[in-house]
């Protein structure tokens, strides 16, 4: 598993991590798209990449993936 890249489209059963902090903790892909919506709700100028996902215990999440902007 690698580190995942902003908007990066992966498929259905797919694994991923969500930090270095807990590698034993993964989430399967179920779906992955960019939701137009929500990029309007958030005043964003496009779609947000979002993946519907299944942790190791059976649960599904849904994980919306912003960039996060540095103030400097």
């Amino acid at each position: 598993m690698h580190p995942l890249a902003f908007g990066e489209a992966l498929s259905a059963g797919g694994r991923l991590t969500l930090s270095d902090d807990k590698p034993n903790r993964f989430f399967t892909v179920i779906k992955c798209w960019m939701d137009g919506t929500s990029g309007v709700a958030l005043e964003l100028k496009t779609g947000v990449p979002t993946y519907q996902v299944e942790d190791e215990e059976g649960r599904t999440h849904l994980l919306i993936h912003l960039t996060i902007e540095e103030d400097r």
